[in-house]
């Protein structure tokens, strides 16, 4: 059972990497086309420094980030849980507890993330039900594997 949950926790977190990963290169890639549209400001980055919107992008590209490196900790941590090669239970045990604070951290930042930061802070509500669920799905399994590997061991 905790094989069979570990690979779903994989599979999860190698979804909500890639979704992270991709949605910052669309997102940069957007900000340069507007950051050329720009017709009557000269194209320094001093003039872009205050602008509302830049503001608002970056904040969501740092948004994103975070959770970038937070899902792909828990991808490396999870796929040395599971599957441990020649190391064994010595780093099942270091990687159950430091699995289950970086889910819990997981958790914490996708659900501030998703329900706080994004909408209120950025104006930001794009996303849909189902990627919610997963990005959820994820950090829930993270911290419920973290919990039964160190139970277990």
């Amino acid at each position: 059972m905790l094989w069979m949950l570990g690979t779903i926790s994989i599979i999860l977190n190698t979804l909500c990497t890639a979704g992270a990963g991709v949605g910052m290169v669309v997102g940069f890639v957007f900000f340069l086309i507007g950051f050329g549209g720009m017709k009557n400001r000269s194209h320094t980055l001093g003039s872009l420094q205050m602008s509302k919107d830049t503001l608002m992008i970056m904040g969501t590209m740092g948004v994103v980030l975070v959770y970038f490196l937070l899902s792909s900790w828990n991808l490396r941590m999870m796929g040395d849980t599971t599957f441990p090669g020649m190391l064994g239970s010595a780093i099942r045990e270091v990687s159950g507890r430091q699995l289950l604070t970086a889910g819990i951290l997981n958790a914490l930042w996708t659900t501030m993330s998703l329900y706080w930061l994004l909408p209120k802070m950025f104006n930001f509500g794009g996303l849909g039900l189902k990627v919610q669920l997963i990005a959820l799905s994820a950090a829930g399994t993270n911290v419920l594997y973290g919990i039964l590997s160190v139970v277990t061991t």
